[in-house]
């Protein structure tokens, strides 16, 4: 289920966000609701890269790794693609795969993290797949005016 108008809205404060131009906060503050699988999965990773707490900028000490920044810019395709997010839902997905400990194997969960990096190209996360991604990047909202 695509909701195309959360989806423009969260790509506009996420692009924002990693751009060092809205704070944590602001971004919380800011995503929107929906009942679209990628929109909680896509938050839900961003929130790995900040802190509850303290108000900041992905910016100076909190500023990300350009490697990291190039998965980000990737999400935020995702976000204005007209693509399925067709992963099953898990905990921070764009951060897998997860080392578990004992702790978590107790729990199952490495067979959890198991099926869901099965279930696509965990590369192109959160496309399930290369072509899902070549689509997105064929036809840019963006770079097409829309």
């Amino acid at each position: 289920m695509i909701d195309p108008v959360a989806r423009k809205k969260a790509a506009e404060v996420a692009r924002r966000f990693v751009a060092g131009q809205v704070t944590n906060f602001e971004f919380e503050n800011s995503f929107p609701s929906s009942k679209d699988p990628a929109m909680w999965a896509i938050e839900d990773t961003l929130w790995c890269f900040y802190d509850d707490f303290d108000e900041h900028c992905l910016t100076g000490e909190w500023a990300v790794p350009e490697d990291t920044r190039s998965l980000m810019l990737r999400w935020i395709l995702f976000l204005y693609s007209n693509e399925e997010y067709d992963w099953p839902k898990i905990s921070h997905p764009g951060v897998r795969p997860i080392e578990y400990g004992l702790f978590g194997k107790l729990f199952n969960r490495h067979k959890k993290q198991h099926d869901f990096l099965t279930s696509g190209d965990i590369e192109f996360w959160p496309f399930i797949s290369r072509d899902s991604f070549a689509r997105a990047k064929q036809y840019p909202t963006l770079l097409a005016g829309s």
